[in-house]
């Protein structure tokens, strides 16, 4: 009788939890420092909110690192990023922060093959190789992060995945990238041509030395298919999205906004349709009193459309150290929870642990569309363009062009009614030939109100 209680008593106790999780860095730039940073300076509240668990930076990869223990910090500070992710390392969470992919998914697959936990904010990583890093992760029974890969500290990802999860979403749309919101609004607010926006944005430190991936829209193409992915369990390469950056657009387009009282913003769109789903990357026209062209400087707001709970907005600082920062330690903590109590932690994200293959379409959908022509002035030009136009049956809505303008270098907008994209694009396809044209039209959707 005693040995049957003894064996109840092993079967039902329980492991002591574990009061330790260690945490390891690789890339210790903006991110990676401000992770370490806010995890010493919010020590007692994290200990307070996981139940008693301390979360402490053991290891970091940094280049040129001394291979030493630094006696402020205690940390471990190493030139080479194996000896953080090893198997062997005294490390449970894996924090990547380097940016590019090469490297990075190096790091990722070593840490899941170490079978660490992995946490990043890298977008282009987890947009291209996402998939293939969930299915080893699932094999090897270890969680991936990705909270701070769309939005900084704004809780998107989260949103979609856990708080609306019973909801079927239509669309999820938005200003995802902080640098090209910032550009846009120094030249709505103060008038200034592109390449002074961009000046400005970059001493401010709102934009890299080369921002080519901000301003040619490729890290929102990046961005727009993770949420894709998480809203509609489709497998999405970021190849596959269509992008156009915000290198054309000019004060001149600002001052034609005004006229149509709008403004203009670089809009990532996912939409769900009965063929399947549309994704782009654009810089759209906005009425001004939208809630879009509300969104200023570096900020960024992320649009869910769901069947049940309508539309819900999420609003907030999407870039910077400490942003972005606190979205990879909400990671962190949630997986240093389980961590403790011994338990394995839930990691098949919808979208990539076997999504579904649904068909990418062109938007189909009827808009109205803004044209600004650049053209060398004399007469008939207006009546060719009008041609062209009326030859794919759409209607022009006005025909604006401002007084005094220089003949040689004249720029006039025309806006069209509701048509679908690749009408309008057959039209300014023809338009484009025409010898009078000194650049390419210029072409905007006008979307009314979100």
């Amino acid at each position: 009788m005693q040995q049957t209680e003894e064996a109840v008593t092993m079967k039902t106790s329980e492991p002591e939890p574990i009061r330790e999780v260690r945490l390891g860095i690789v890339g210790y730039g903006t991110v990676g420092r401000a992770t370490a940073e806010i995890l010493a300076h919010n020590a007692e509240e994290i200990h307070r909110r996981t139940g008693g668990v301390s979360i402490r930076v053991t290891r970091v990869f940094q280049r040129n690192a001394s291979n030493s223990v630094n006696p402020e910090d205690g940390i471990l500070y190493l030139d080479d990023w194996t000896r953080v992710v090893s198997a062997d390392a005294d490390t449970d969470i894996i924090v990547e922060a380097l940016g590019g992919v090469d490297t990075s998914s190096r790091v990722a697959r070593a840490s899941i093959e170490s079978g660490k936990a992995f946490v990043t904010s890298n977008k282009a990583l987890i947009a291209q190789c996402g998939e293939e890093l969930f299915a080893l992760a699932a094999r090897k029974g270890v969680p991936i992060g990705i909270e701070a890969t769309v939005g900084g500290g704004v809780p998107v990802i989260r949103a979609i995945v856990e708080a609306l999860a019973a909801d079927r979403l239509h669309a999820v749309y938005g200003i995802v990238n902080g640098t090209a919101n910032f550009i846009l609004t120094q030249m709505e607010t103060h008038g200034v041509q592109f390449a002074d926006a961009l000046k400005q944005a970059q001493a401010a430190g709102c934009a890299e030395a080369d921002p080519s991936l901000d301003i040619d829209g490729l890290d929102a193409r990046d961005k727009i298919s993770i949420l894709a992915r998480l809203a509609f369990n489709a497998s999405l390469s970021p190849k596959q999205v269509a992008v156009t950056g915000i290198r054309h657009v000019t004060a001149t387009d600002f001052h034609y906004a005004r006229r149509l009282e709008s403004t203009i913003r670089l809009v990532a769109v996912a939409e769900r349709n009965p063929q399947g789903i549309t994704v782009s990357v654009e810089p759209w026209l906005v009425e001004r009193e939208s809630m879009l062209a509300k969104v200023d400087g570096p900020n960024n707001a992320v649009f869910l459309v769901g069947e049940k709970v309508g539309t819900q907005m999420l609003y907030g600082r999407g870039a910077g150290g400490n942003a972005t920062g606190t979205a990879v330690l909400s990671d962190v903590v949630q997986i240093a929870r389980y961590i403790s109590r011994g338990q394995s932690v839930p990691n098949s994200l919808q979208g990539f642990y076997k999504p579904e293959k649904l068909a990418l379409e062109e938007r189909k959908r009827p808009v109205s569309w803004y044209l600004r022509l650049t053209v060398r002035d004399h007469p008939g030009i207006l009546a060719r363009v009008a041609d062209a136009i009326a030859g794919e049956n759409i209607n022009i809505d006005s025909v604006i062009q401002e007084p005094h303008m220089p003949k040689e270098r004249l720029s006039f907008v025309i806006t069209l009614e509701p048509v679908g994209e690749c009408v309008v694009r057959r039209a300014v396809e023809a338009i484009n030939k025409f010898e009078f044209m000194l650049e390419p039209v210029l072409v905007l959707p006008i979307v009314s109100s979100c």
